[in-house]
């Protein structure tokens, strides 16, 4: 019964929490499938994660140049890097390299396309896909976009049920 109660008020808290975040973050944007044989043009690159070899972390982001300047990734400025001006079949052929990095088998990657709120394309998300057996499950990354004041904020974060997997994997399996 203790336990019951105490997942009802972890649950309504993330609620309550969520809800404020929402309103503060501005608007969320909502990804959408992509063809990568859609993606035309010249992007800025952005690599994030690929730190050590068993990192789960990994993303890559196309980003259209004259909408660069509304991006801003909310992860410390040490855990990505930019390449700009790339042709897309280049952009894309190094994306699908970095989220393949590591020791870490990636059976696949997605492509999403990243709206600009106002009907447009910021770019492309290119995320791993990880086998379902994987410790962190297949899509360990929770990637989410707010617009708020013309600037679109990337927030990028491991599923907190993904990463109590990992803690518990690395600290000997206690809870």
């Amino acid at each position: 019964m203790k336990a019951k109660r105490q997942i009802l008020g972890f649950a309504a808290a993330l609620i309550v929490i969520f809800t404020i975040q929402g309103c503060s973050l501005g608007t969320q944007l909502r990804t959408e499938t992509a063809d990568p044989k859609t993606i035309t043009g010249t992007y800025d690159l952005l690599l994030y994660g690929c730190r050590y070899p068993d990192d789960i972390e990994h993303a890559a982001f196309l980003i259209t140049p004259d909408k660069a300047g509304m991006v801003e990734l909310y992860v410390p400025a040490t855990s990505y890097k930019v390449k700009r001006g790339l042709p897309a079949g280049q952009a894309f052929a190094e994306a699908n390299t970095h989220v393949r990095c590591g020791v870490r088998t990636v059976e696949a990657i997605r492509v999403l396309r990243i709206p600009d709120g106002s009907g447009g394309t910021l770019g492309f998300e290119i995320l791993p896909r990880y086998p379902a057996t994987d410790l962190g499950g297949m899509d360990p990354l929770n990637v989410s976009y707010a617009l708020k004041d013309g600037k679109i904020t990337v927030y990028i974060t491991l599923f907190p049920q993904v990463e109590r997997e990992l803690y518990r994997s690395s600290s000997g399996g206690g809870q």
